[in-house]
């Protein structure tokens, strides 16, 4: 992973914008943007409460997807990850990238991880509990779905750094 600035995040994030199946799966309208409209719609790492990494694949160096990370004042933080290179999906990148940044982040005085998915996303849904995230309610986002018009049903987890430290050493839960 490569740890990235506002315009490195904003340049390895433009295609997103014209990629209903990613921006549906963070939330956003699948309808493309502009590329300004991405830069104030898109990711903004700060370097203090926002941390954008680069998921890079060893063997050719290629960044293949991006994980955010947004920490919060009360020591919990809430975490996105996308893959853009469709050959990499099922391959298990999600999990190793988030498993390396929560031992990062819980040892840097996170105290819990929040994430908000799509309930429809089921590859989404085993990947954090295949790390440990236990569902803590349901919602319903602020974000229209294009095709009923009503918020989009979701899925509230968490971690919580007792239970990562609690895992065998060495591996997701």
């Amino acid at each position: 992973m490569r740890r990235s600035g506002r315009l490195q995040t904003f340049l390895l994030t433009r295609r997103w914008r014209r990629d209903p199946v990613l921006l549906e799966g963070l939330f956003l309208s699948p309808r493309p943007h502009s590329l300004l409209g991405w830069w104030f719609r898109g990711p903004h790492p700060n370097g203090r409460t926002r941390f954008a990494h680069g998921i890079v694949a060893r063997a050719s160096g290629a960044v293949i997807g991006v994980h955010i990370v947004v920490r919060q004042r009360d020591g919990s933080a809430h975490c996105h990850v996308a893959v853009h290179e469709r050959a990499w999906w099922g391959k298990g990148v999600v999990v190793e990238a988030r498993t390396r940044l929560f031992e990062h982040f819980f040892a840097h005085g996170i105290t819990r991880f929040g994430a908000t998915i799509d309930a429809r996303n089921a590859p989404s849904i085993f990947n954090y509990r295949q790390l440990g995230f236990r569902v803590i309610g349901n919602a319903t986002t602020y974000d229209h779905d294009p095709l009923t018009g009503r918020g989009r049903p979701a899925v509230e987890l968490e971690l919580r750094r007792e239970d990562w430290l609690a895992r065998p050493p060495g591996r997701s839960l």
